[in-house]
């Protein structure tokens, strides 16, 4: 596709997502890797949710709000169905979600009393952590333990004001006491934000983690295997459905970010963005197409920035040119898709849902994208054996390029590389790997 064809349906698709279907109402995030995402996965895999978009990840606690009152509606035209084993595990974590979010599901009835408030304490953890050497976890935002004792705590909360202006925070507490006497205090904001929204186009800026695609184990392009990322964002929360031909597209949602990396790096602070499209034109099927970009930065080595682009240099970099010279970039873009079958017990009484997703996507300095590509292949199994206990998951992620060793998160300029803080922005497997999730 042309490049200026490229631009021309990204502002055509977020100019219509302005468009307001309802009173919309600002809402702060449910995190990266929060419980009630694996909730709502499980209440689809019991076939009680069908117009979940979870593939961009974070979604706020509105849209949470709205897929649990699907869930329970849903829940109570199947309850003579469903059978007894899944019918109290759904009740149950209905009832969870419910308590959970209540304050959002008020706004959606119409029941709220306020339009201002403040939850002062929202959510608090701890953990400790002793290990005779230095490690992390996958997807935990970046997180590194030291050997010897490590211990970890925090807590969250957040606050409306108006139904236009919210604001989130996330502060956390660290102490590691090193085997060799050495000590570390640290307190510091893992996640932090502040949001405006007006006719459901909602402006972020803060301190937030991105998870983009379906790969449940980990995604090519964005996940919170990084520390969280200093940003501005702007999206449309709510799925709409947009007006004429495009109605055809079904649920459509677009993200689209800035921010600026670590100074301590080969080519020091440089930028980095992203979109990303979201569409639903069947019940059963989800697609999503994401590119980031990776330009800029500080000293000789560095290319232009955004500020320093042209119209032109935004036709070529969007359409995914291998620039070089003053343009050169790192790019990653490609495309993603779910299909979920539901009933499946009807010809095969062994499962009920049937959930298959994939990820194709490529690197920049093969030139035309995607190409040199890595991918992602999953299937779940959803209710096996019918119990509502059991769901069965396989995960196979591939960027292993034949002749081209390394090649993926690696960049000849940015010779960092595809990372936050030493830390992979994508697949927390790196660069020529394998994994295989069961």
């Amino acid at each position: 596709m042309k490049p200026h064809k490229v631009l021309l349906i990204f502002l055509s698709v977020a100019l219509f997502s302005c468009i307001p279907t309802s009173n919309a109402e600002v809402s702060v995030n449910v995190p990266v890797g929060h419980w009630p995402y694996n909730a709502i996965d499980k209440l689809t895999s019991l076939g009680l949710i069908k117009s979940h978009m979870l593939t961009t990840r974070p979604v706020t606690r509105l849209e949470m709000a709205r897929l649990v009152r699907e869930g329970k509606s849903n829940f109570d035209a199947k309850i003579d169905t469903l059978g007894p084993g899944p019918n109290n595990i759904a009740k149950s974590i209905l009832s969870r979600l419910e308590s959970e979010f209540d304050p959002e599901i008020q706004v959606l009835t119409g029941t709220a009393k306020t339009s201002t408030y403040l939850k002062p304490l929202e959510d608090t953890y701890l953990s400790y952590h002793h290990s005779k050497e230095g490690f992390s976890f996958e997807n935990d935002r970046g997180r590194e333990y030291s050997d010897g004792s490590s211990f970890k705590a925090g807590l969250s909360s957040h606050g409306i004001l108006f139904k236009h202006f919210g604001f989130y925070i996330n502060p956390e507490f660290r102490y590691s006491n090193e085997q060799f006497g050495d000590r570390d205090y640290r307190l510091s904001l893992m996640e932090g934000y502040g949001k405006l929204e007006w006719y459901n186009i909602e402006l972020e800026m803060g301190r937030d983690s991105m998870w983009w695609g379906p790969g449940r184990h980990g995604s090519l392009i964005l996940t919170d295997n990084a520390k969280p990322f200093d940003l501005i964002k702007i999206s449309n929360p709510k799925p709409v459905v947009l007006p004429w031909l495009l109605r055809h597209l079904g649920l459509v949602r677009f993200n689209a970010f800035w921010a600026k990396l670590e100074r301590s790096r080969y080519v020091p602070e440089p930028e980095f963005m992203g979109f990303r499209l979201d569409v639903k034109p069947f019940p059963f099927l989800e697609l999503g197409a994401s590119r980031t970009i990776l330009l800029g930065g500080k000293g000789d080595k560095a290319a232009k920035g955004v500020a320093d682009l042209s119209f032109s240099d935004w036709l070529k970099l969007l359409g995914g040119q291998n620039l070089g010279g003053s343009l050169d970039t790192d790019q990653i873009a490609g495309m993603d898709a779910v299909l979920h079958l539901e009933d499946i017990y009807r010809f095969l009484p062994i499962f009920n849902t049937l959930d298959l997703w994939g990820e194709l996507y490529g690197e920049d300095e093969a030139a035309h994208l995607p190409s040199r590509n890595g991918f992602v292949l999953g299937i779940r199994l959803g209710d096996l054996f019918l119990t509502g206990r059991t769901n069965l998951f396989i995960e196979h992620a591939d960027n292993v390029i034949h002749g081209h060793p390394n090649f993926w998160y690696n960049h000849h300029v940015y010779k960092s590389g595809y990372t936050y803080y030493g830390r992979i922005m994508g697949h927390e497997m790196g660069s020529e790997a394998r994994d295989t999730m069961v």
